[in-house]
């Protein structure tokens, strides 16, 4: 029969063949639960049917606030007055697109040392939230009674509630973006907190929402906001209408960038595809290579013990107890191989642990069913050689040299 060292030596090879591949597919395995959990979480609007058009308003053309306000309104009202344009609204910066400015601030009433710390800040109107289907929780939205020169009202969500007002009632509360505020009331403009809207992610899907506050876009103006146009047409038809419209209130002001909402969410998961397409072909890939490696180094061993086989048949043994016999051998070297993979899996998933969701880095389910479908795959591999072996006739393989 072989000798046992070559044996000793293939069998080594075939290990860490099944151990490298184990580590390759649990990784890709990881990769596609964090995505399939991803692609499941609420960001909070809606990312269909939805689409988003920022252009700037020239300061030359139209110098002061009043204008800019007016311009707005009027390019909202007459592409509302559009076919297929049911709701029309605007953002300083669209959900999922990073932050824009971040501040403290403290709440009238507080002591000196309260602070809140890190909240995020965006202009909005009710046409914002309309067009997004972002609900209002409590309290009352932007109203036409909050004008430019009305007291300055903001709207907070839900994380903010939560994080700075536990077990309180935040409406009707002012609030200062200063943390000396409490001590120097009449340094700062204080907002009252008129309504509490949901979240929206703010960052991208792994990450949860933040504290954020939504001033009213008619008391915190600006000239490159966004316009979110919520439709039932398609979004060339959308975007052709919003053209359409500023070409004519204003042929000179031109057409800036456009973006759906459900490209804006595809593409926050940009880096997390990316790294499940790279280590799902990696990971398919090492699944063949060790199947057909498996398959080779068995079917080469099933070759080299043909008078092995030829006695172990010619003293008695039949097809199945050989089948038996070189599938316990292969199958025990596999296991060597599974076993080292899972230990260097455990260590080596956790160079992709912030690219994860949901799922920790040393999964038991990912691992199991991984492990499980290498020694599948590696089952399969030993046993065909191995049925072949048999169909050889014992008094040829006496014969073989």
């Amino acid at each position: 029969s072989a000798g046992q060292s070559g044996m000793r030596t293939v069998g080594a090879l075939v290990a860490a063949e099944v151990g490298l591949a184990l580590v390759l597919v649990v990784g890709a395995g990881l990769m596609v639960r964090s995505s399939w959990l991803l692609r499941h979480v609420d960001p909070g609007f809606n990312t269909q049917g939805a689409v988003a058009v920022q252009f700037g308003i020239p300061s030359a053309r139209y110098p002061d606030r009043d204008q800019v306000l007016a311009f707005e309104d009027d390019f909202e009202r007459r592409l509302e007055a559009r076919p297929g344009i049911t709701r029309v609204g605007l953002v300083g910066q669209l959900p999922l697109a990073g932050t824009s400015w971040s501040s403290q601030f403290q709440a009238e009433g507080w002591p000196p040392e309260r602070v809140g710390l890190e909240i995020l800040h965006r202009r909005a109107d009710p046409g914002y939230f309309d067009a997004l289907g972002i609900p209002l929780i409590r309290g009352r939205m932007f109203g036409p009674d909050d004008g430019p020169d009305a007291p300055l009202v903001v709207l907070i969500n839900e994380r903010f509630a939560s994080e700075h007002f536990p077990g309180e009632d935040p409406i009707g509360q002012k609030i200062a973006y200063d943390r000396t505020a409490a001590a120097n009331p009449d340094d700062s403009p204080w907002y009252e907190i008129i309504g509490i809207v949901g979240d929206q992610l703010q960052v991208s899907p792994a990450e949860p929402a933040r504290a954020e506050a939504f001033e009213n876009r008619r008391q915190d103006w600006g000239r490159n906001d966004w316009f979110v146009i919520e439709s039932t047409g398609e979004v060339a038809q959308t975007v052709a209408a919003a053209r359409d419209v500023l070409h004519e209130m204003d042929p000179l002001v031109p057409f800036g960038t456009v973006r759906p909402l459900r490209e804006v969410w595809g593409q926050s998961m940009a880096q997390q595809t990316f790294l499940l397409t790279l280590l799902g072909a990696f990971g398919a890939m090492a699944l063949l290579l060790s199947a057909v490696g498996v398959y080779g180094v068995t079917a080469q061993a099933a070759r080299r013990r043909t008078q092995e086989i030829g006695i172990r048949m010619a003293l008695g043994a039949n097809g199945p107890d050989v089948v038996r016999l070189m599938l316990r051998q292969g199958m025990a070297v596999v296991g060597i191989g599974l076993l080292v993979g899972l230990a260097v899996a455990l260590v080596a998933t956790h160079a992709i642990a912030s690219q994860l969701y949901g799922v920790e880095p040393t999964d038991p389910a990912t691992l199991a069913a991984v492990a499980v479908l290498l020694g599948g795959v590696a089952a399969v591999a030993c046993w065909i050689p191995a049925r072949r072996a048999t169909a050889v006739d014992p008094v040829r393989s006496l014969r073989a040299e």
